[in-house]
């Protein structure tokens, strides 16, 4: 089995411990149950239907980890845990939504 490229996260693995979001690409931002997030987005087919799933991160929370500012990250996720939504679903983007308390968050919405 080979080794991950630079692009498939090897730096993950050889730079010790560091969180998911840092590396990752940053390409859309999306605000979900009037929370502002940036991260990725993904469109594929289920059974012949379109859906666009997004992952990423709280926008304040993605520009502490991009800064390297672990210290704070850590101490906005503390303050943050108990005041994400219990909603599990957004009516603007009518899809599921997942935040996680590291501030992660995975949404989901079918296309027309």
């Amino acid at each position: 089995m080979r080794s991950a490229t630079t692009r498939q996260g090897s730096r993950r693995f050889s730079a010790g411990i560091t969180h998911a979001a840092t590396d990752s690409i940053q390409d859309a931002a999306y605000t979900l149950l009037g929370i502002p997030f940036v991260g990725t987005d993904h469109v594929f087919r289920l059974n012949g239907t379109r859906v666009e799933a997004f992952s990423g991160v709280h926008a304040d929370l993605f520009t502490h980890l991009s800064r390297g500012h672990l210290q704070q990250y850590r101490s906005d996720v503390h303050a943050l845990r108990t005041k994400w939504p219990a909603d599990t679903w957004d009516e603007e983007g009518n899809g599921p939504v997942s935040i996680h308390q590291d501030g992660s968050v995975l949404a989901m919405h079918l296309l027309p």
